[in-house]
């Protein structure tokens, strides 16, 4: 019966609902793109504390530099949105710290963009 549950070449057959216990990176304050960088921090003591899945913990101790999004969800083998679900949780909880590239591009900057372009 608990071959069921693995495949040899798939691994654990785990849903990513189950892993975010049905919530998706919507439901988020905090805005995540695949660009984010991650990073652990101490937690303070009045933070409450998380109850840490797996996932949590895989996240925290591959988190010891700044690492992306992007770059967490190919570690994890886990979809992007589970990625980003999980970090918001530890976000919340304050154990990680997280920087959002700007997106915002200025007029000058693609004016800049297209005389370069324009010039090959």
């Amino acid at each position: 019966m608990d071959e069921a549950w693995y495949d040899d070449e798939a691994g654990p057959m785990v849903r990513p609902y189950t892993i975010t216990r049905g919530r998706t990176p919507g439901q988020h304050k905090h805005r995540l793109d695949t660009a984010t960088q991650v990073v652990t921090v101490e937690p303070r003591p009045e933070t409450p504390r998380l109850e840490l899945t797996p996932e949590h913990r895989a996240i925290l101790e591959g988190c010891h530099r700044p690492v992306s999004l992007a770059e967490l969800a190919v570690a994890l083998g886990q979809p992007m949105g589970v990625v980003r679900v999980l970090c918001g949780d530890l976000l919340d909880h304050g154990a990680v710290f997280v920087r959002t590239p700007r997106t915002e591009v200025s007029r000058e900057i693609l004016e800049q963009v297209y005389r370069g372009l324009c010039k090959l």
